[in-house]
């Protein structure tokens, strides 16, 4: 008589998701679990993480060492969670899902700017995370916040592979079909209560088959800005607030941007693009070629060169 089969720790049946959750122990620091997660459970390169986390590679290669001499020596057991313990995990398991999609939505390096079976990877663990703890609405708003991102996917290049902007995207291209579900999940959910919730909307409004908000979406960057402090999020409330006709407004948002995200293409890059707009050419100039000496991308070096080029600035 064989044995009956054992039950898989918590009811996660996903070996992937398993192993997430295995490297997620509360005994690690928020951060120090989700970089484990993210190159054990996740298979990304310690570059590639310490990328997403906007630290050099030695730091993060260091923290990753830590946290799993720390393991070692503590004893920590590498399985996931019973049940019960499944929800004190969920917090950084959503960092850790929406880390995967934006390295799968904005590569930080190497020839091509979007890797979409990774974004489709970080959806498929969230619905998976729906599954296993329903009715959470951090889950369906991060769903939705993936879903409404990925739909324009083939409509973020042309057909020789240049990067195409919001603007300039043919909405046609756009898969309606997964923007309608995201939007769905939206509905689901009420008054704004988290940062995926917030982004989510964002989203929504770059989906919109009109034209963008901009005064809308500036608004809840500010939101989020107050809610994450995150310089990220700063750099992209310029972004909006410039798209919403007031360049000098954002370029002031900018400061200090270069000394907390010193790695970052995107904080020249974005100053080359409002001073362009304020005909401040010979600064202009000097951001360009400070965006183009830190990007990591191809796709994204060949637009800076080619904004440069229109710009008529040498």
């Amino acid at each position: 008589m064989t044995d009956p089969p054992r039950e898989d720790p918590g009811g996660i049946a996903d070996e992937r998701l398993r192993l997430l959750f295995a490297c997620c122990h509360p005994a690690l620091s928020a951060d120090a679990r989700a970089a484990l997660m993210l190159r054990f459970g996740a298979g990304l390169k310690t570059a590639e993480i310490a990328r997403l986390f906007l630290v050099p590679e030695p730091t993060m290669f260091a923290r990753l060492t830590r946290a799993k001499a720390k393991m070692a020596q503590a004893g920590i057991p590498l399985r996931a969670p019973s049940a019960a313990g499944l929800p004190g995990r969920l917090g950084v398991m959503l960092k850790v899902v929406y880390l995967l999609f934006t390295e799968g939505y904005r590569a930080t390096s190497g020839p091509e700017l979007q890797r979409p079976q990774l974004a489709g990877e970080a959806i498929r663990l969230g619905y998976l995370l729906g599954e296993l703890l329903p009715e959470q609405d951090e889950i369906v708003a991060l769903l939705a916040l993936m879903i409404l991102q990925h739909a324009r996917r083939d409509a973020r290049f042309d057909g020789e592979g240049r990067l195409v902007l919001l603007a300039d995207q043919e909405r046609g291209r756009w898969r309606h079909d997964e923007i309608e579900r995201g939007l769905g999940l939206l509905r689901r959910l009420g008054p704004p209560a988290g940062e995926y919730h917030l982004q989510a909307l964002i989203a929504a409004e770059h989906s919109s088959a009109g034209p963008t908000d901009w005064p809308r979406v500036a608004q809840l960057y500010a939101d989020l800005e107050r809610r994450t402090a995150s310089p990220v999020v700063r750099l992209n409330r310029a972004v909006a607030v410039a798209e919403a006709g007031s360049p000098e407004a954002a370029l002031s948002l900018l400061d200090g941007l270069g000394k907390t995200l010193p790695a970052s293409h995107l904080v020249p890059a974005v100053r080359a693009e409002l001073l362009c707009r304020l005909d401040r050419r010979e600064e202009a100039a000097d951001a360009f070629d400070a965006a183009l000496r830190l990007v990591r991308t191809d796709a994204e070096r060949a637009h800076l060169l080619r904004r440069r080029d229109d710009e008529g600035i040498r």
